[in-house]
């Protein structure tokens, strides 16, 4: 279930405090936040040019082996990376992601969900979602081949295309999601944009509920096709605790997204 396009940039000696984020607001292990399954994009910060689209059952684990951080996996920009900080600065990253509710099973919560399984004496695949990890791999299809349609070629880490279910599926305006990755400047302009950036909710909770109410809006306006304003109506009118009005109150939803 996917709503929220999250933007960041950081620079080499950034990288674990940025996995760090990642893993607070997308963790495998608690049921709270978004889940640990989504797409992510790498971005060149000064041309606001896509690099690379991917998919991770686990966001925080996948970065930091890009990163260098965790042993080098099949698949790793490890060395692209290196290569583009040897020129430049800062490289932008994105997260695109799930509710919780679309947390699948991955190597991380395995032992926990292992136990509760034994304790309802049920498998533990009855326990989490596989419906997340299914989603990732179509939308991942869905955004590669969006950028090939609008391009003329894959995202330059980019070798092959994603899923072919995802693939078939593209619509005209699903380069706008790809393009919000990217574009931090236009974030007023697309509704699923979060106005903080990765770090920023990372360390400001009440930021970050805010965020995850929006969500639930930009679920709707995603899956069902809904005007954004008449998703946020539709969201509101279950708000018990007031969130809607306090973001107004405290000013958020007039912030600035700076990156």
């Amino acid at each position: 279930m996917f709503g929220t396009v999250i933007i960041d940039a950081y620079r080499r000696e950034e990288a674990l405090e940025m996995a760090n984020a990642i893993d607070d607001l997308c963790s495998p292990r608690d049921n709270y936040g978004w889940a640990s399954a989504g797409i992510y994009c790498f971005w060149d910060y000064y041309a606001e040019a896509v690099l690379y689209i991917g998919l991770a059952g686990d966001l925080a684990e996948r970065f930091k082996q890009h990163n260098g951080i965790l042993p080098v996996k099949e698949g790793s920009k490890q060395k692209q990376i290196e290569d583009y900080f040897s020129k430049n600065e800062r490289l932008g990253y994105t997260i695109f992601v799930q509710s919780p509710l679309s947390q699948p099973l991955v190597h991380r919560n395995r032992k926990g969900y292992e136990k509760f399984a034994q304790e309802q004496n049920s498998p533990i695949e009855d326990m989490m979602s596989e419906q997340g990890r299914d989603d990732i791999k179509r939308v991942e299809g869905i955004l590669i081949e969006a950028f090939r349609r609008k391009f003329g070629h894959f995202p330059p880490w980019n070798n092959m295309g994603g899923s072919t279910a995802g693939q078939a599926i593209v619509m005209e305006n699903n380069i706008n999601i790809v393009k919000s990755f990217c574009q931090p400047d236009n974030y007023a302009l697309n509704p699923i944009v979060s106005r903080s950036t990765i770090r920023e909710l990372s360390k400001n909770p009440e930021w970050a509920w805010y965020e995850n109410y929006l969500h639930a809006a930009r679920m709707n306006l995603l899956m069902l096709g809904m005007e954004y304003y008449e998703a946020l109506e539709f969201v509101n009118k279950n708000d018990t605790l007031g969130t809607y009005k306090r973001m107004k109150e405290s000013g958020y939803l007039g912030k600035r997204l700076i990156v």
